[in-house]
């Protein structure tokens, strides 16, 4: 669905959880077309109608590296690391163990290539669901999403799927979304029996590479979960800086307050 305030506008994307429904405003990065500072506006739009809409709430996160405006409604905060200025960015500026984790992919005899293949769609699946389970998130896509992603990046320049390859398995990847001069970091992962050659560190090199050569002026790690300091770590051995990222919340639904003690069960027991 879409939002808009009379000349700027906005996609929503709705999830299910359950019984509840909640919207992303410009998921993943709370962007909207047009001036974002009418993002104020938009969200005025959205209490006006919010019977019509079908929604639990609606979250909208806004970048720490972009000029977002601070929204009048409550907000989470998570760290959010991003190479700001990817365009003086070089590969010998980062963290010596990590050049090396990448020379030792590189002599393995791992590749990366870029991929459009919807029959990936499994086999990436099982290594997001595998990374998701290895830093102890929790799973929000299945098979058919990345194979839909797939698919998508054979139309549009703007999403690329990195995969990596070895002995003509794929055994790594990761997924780029190109918007506003920012190359957004979605997903990623490797097969747990090849963690150790690194391809991740290899395919990240490459992406890194290919969106400072595209005229990006930021590469987005996007958002870590607050309680995974390593992750954060790990990103800004890439030369990333870490600011916190708001992630709001507007209210639509009178059963929201279900869904928020839900979701707190959830994130528990998970």
């Amino acid at each position: 669905m879409y939002a808009c305030d009379g000349q700027n506008g906005a996609a929503i994307t709705a999830f299910k959880a359950g019984p509840f429904s909640i919207g992303y405003i410009g998921f993943p990065t709370g962007s909207v077309t047009g001036n974002t500072a009418s993002l104020t506006e938009i969200i005025s739009q959205l209490k006006a109608t919010k019977p019509a809409l079908g929604l639990t709430c609606i979250r909208v996160p806004v970048s720490a590296f972009a000029d977002g405006p601070d929204l009048e409604l409550p907000y989470v905060s998570n760290p959010e690391t991003a190479i700001a200025d990817l365009q003086n960015w070089d590969l010998m500026g980062v963290s010596k163990n990590l050049r090396r984790d990448i020379r030792k992919a590189e002599r393995s005899g791992l590749s990366v290539s870029q991929s459009s293949d919807p029959a990936l769609g499994p086999d990436i699946y099982n290594m997001y669901a595998s990374a998701v389970k290895h830093h102890g998130g929790s799973l929000r896509y299945n098979a058919a999403y990345f194979s839909s992603l797939l698919e998508l990046a054979n139309q549009n320049p703007a999403l690329q799927v990195f995969v990596a390859s070895l002995d003509n398995d794929t055994v790594g990847f990761a997924v780029i979304v190109h918007h506003a001069g920012s190359a957004n970091y979605l997903h990623g992962g490797a097969r747990a029996d090849v963690r150790h050659l690194s391809p991740s560190d290899l395919i990240l090199a490459e992406a890194v590479a290919s969106a400072r050569s595209g005229g990006d002026d930021i590469f987005n790690f996007m958002a870590s979960p607050a309680d995974q300091p390593t992750l954060v770590r790990y990103k800004e051995k890439w030369g990333g800086e870490t600011r916190s990222l708001k992630t709001y919340t507007l209210r639509l639904s009178p059963v929201y307050p279900l869904f928020k003690a839900a979701e707190g069960m959830y994130r528990l027991i998970s």
